[in-house]
């Protein structure tokens, strides 16, 4: 096959691993899609997600083509660090929000409903406005006059402003954070303000209890 201006040794190449990876039924989206599949019954998704990052990088490194790559394994799973996950790997992002004209009883129920301790508050446009906890819900009910009738709101109760972090930003970025400011949580928001998950000290603790169960397989 003549094709102009084109190397004969290049179309060789590449109509060969054309004609490879249809036989093996393998192109990259397969096998990140199989390679996640086979690492989620075995492991949490951050650490099916970095180990099979790892492992991309792993295999781009050594030159060779998509339908020859390993697949990950459990084995490889031992090597996940979380010491440089980033916010958007181990965030949890399918959370509960409110607005700032919601009745702070509804909130309650639905914390109590969902056992959550922290729910972030949106405008309209879907970003960040606030922060409500439980710990404000607390202060509320003690201090709430049974006599009254008033119902308050959110937006008359939540904290403004509070402390977030973006989504490219480590672990170790997050805790260092949680830490000097002494909260439980930190919502995730875009450069623009808008809302995409949120990190709670649960989530460290997660992290925590599966290194520490490693350790002590070794």
């Amino acid at each position: 096959m003549r094709i102009k201006n084109v190397n004969e040794n290049d179309i060789d190449k590449y109509l060969g691993i054309i004609q490879e990876r249809t036989e093996k039924h393998m192109t990259g989206a397969r096998w990140l899609l199989r390679a996640y599949s086979d690492l989620k019954p075995k492991a949490s998704e951050d650490e099916a997600l970095a180990t099979v990052t790892a492992m991309i990088m792993e295999n781009q490194i050594s030159g060779k083509c998509v339908h020859d790559w390993e697949m990950p394994k459990a084995d490889h799973i031992k090597h996940y660090n979380p010491k440089h996950l980033l916010v958007s790997e181990f965030m949890t992002t399918d959370i509960f929000t409110v607005q700032e004209n919601d009745i702070i009883d509804f909130v309650a129920e639905m914390m109590d409903w969902k056992s959550i301790r922290y729910v972030p508050v949106e405008d309209n446009k879907g970003k960040l406005s606030g922060l409500v906890t439980s710990r404000i819900l607390i202060r509320n009910f003690l201090k709430k006059d049974r006599t009254s009738k008033k119902a308050f709101l959110v937006k008359d109760m939540m904290i403004q402003n509070p402390t977030t972090i973006n989504q490219e930003s480590t672990i170790m970025e997050a805790m260092e954070k949680m830490r000097e400011e002494t909260i439980g949580c930190l919502p995730v928001v875009k450069p623009n303000g808008e809302l995409v998950g949120i990190v709670t000290e649960m989530d460290f603790l997660r992290i925590t209890s599966r290194l520490l169960g490693r350790l002590s397989d070794k």
